[in-house]
C-alpha cells in the first residue's frame, strides 16, 4: 500500500535532534527528541517497504532483533502525507473543501477533540479495516499533503507518550507514540480477523502523531494543510488485493 514511499530522513542524522537524542523539554530541561527517542534509523541491510509489502519478507536485520524507528511516507521536497480516517460525510466536506473549516462549520467536524495523523498507509489501512471491515466513522480516508517544514516544525514541539513527566503529554498539543509498524500479508492462516490483512512487525516501527488543541488548530490553517484527497477508493481496491 506504500509503493511511492521513501524515507522522510533517516534516524542516523535526525532532522529534529541532529542525532542529539535530546531536547529542551517543556516540563523538564531536556528530553528524548520525539522524533527518534534517541533509537537508530533504518538499517542499510534492509528490503524497501514496498519488498516487504510485496514479497512478506522482512530482512534478516529485523529478523535478529534490530528495532528501528523511521517515517515512511509519501513526499518531496516541499509536502508530506498523512492519513486520516472519517466518516463518509466529512470526508466529503473536507476534501470538496480542501479544507476541515467546512465540516466544522456544519458541525460534523470537531476542532476540540483530540486526533492522529499518521503517515503510513498500511498502519492506516490497520486502523480502519481498509474502510470497510470496521466501524462507519472509519469508512473514508483522506490523505493530507502536509508541508514538509511545518511539518518538522510540529515534531519539534512533540512530546513522547511515554517516559514522560506524569500527566504532561495529556497537556501538550502534539504527541508522539511508536507502534509496530504493519505490512501486508495474505496469509490468513497465521492472523487474526482483526489484523484485517495485515501482520505487526515489533522491530519496525510507525510514528502516530496525535493532536489537541492548538496541534488540532493548525489542521485549520491552508499553509500547513495544503491538499485533502480522498482516497477511500484507493484504500479499498487495495484492502480487496489484500485479501485474494
Amino acid at each position: 500500500c506504500q509503493p511511492r514511499q521513501r524515507s522522510v530522513s533517516t534516524m542516523s542524522r535526525c532532522l529534529v535532534c541532529h542525532g542529539a537524542g535530546l531536547l529542551p523539554g517543556l516540563v523538564s530541561r531536556e528530553r528524548l527528541c520525539p522524533l527518534c527517542d534517541g533509537v537508530e534509523g533504518w538499517p542499510a541491510v534492509l528490503p524497501s517497504v514496498r519488498e516487504m509489502n510485496q514479497s512478506g519478507d522482512v530482512g534478516d536485520a529485523i529478523r535478529r532483533g534490530v528495532v528501528f524507528r523511521e517515517i515512511r511516507a509519501v513526499h518531496n521536497e516541499h509536502t508530506v502525507r498523512v492519513y486520516q480516517a472519517y466518516n463518509s460525510r466529512i470526508a466529503k466536506a473536507a476534501s470538496e473543501a480542501n479544507s476541515f473549516r467546512k465540516p466544522l462549520e456544519q458541525g460534523l467536524w470537531s476542532d476540540t477533540r483530540m486526533t492522529w495523523i499518521k503517515p503510513s498507509a498500511v498502519w492506516m489501512a490497520y486502523r480502519c479495516g481498509w474502510t470497510v471491515m470496521k466501524d462507519q466513522n472509519q469508512g473514508a480516508v483522506l490523505a493530507l499533503d502536509l508541508s514538509k517544514p511545518r511539518f518538522l516544525d510540529l515534531l519539534k514541539t512533540a512530546m513522547l507518550s511515554h517516559g514522560s513527566e506524569v500527566g504532561a503529554p495529556r497537556q501538550n498539543p502534539v504527541v508522539v507514540q511508536w507502534d509496530p509498524e504493519r505490512l501486508m500479508c495474505a496469509d490468513t492462516a497465521h492472523l487474526r480477523e482483526k489484523d484485517v490483512h495485515t501482520k505487526g512487525i515489533q522491530q519496525m516501527r510507525s510514528i502516530q502523531i496525535g493532536l489537541r488543541g492548538k496541534g488540532v488548530e493548525t489542521l485549520l490553517d491552508p499553509s500547513f494543510v495544503l491538499k485533502i484527497t480522498d482516497v477511500t477508493h484507493d484504500f479499498q481496491g487495495r484492502g480487496d488485493t489484500a485479501g485474494s
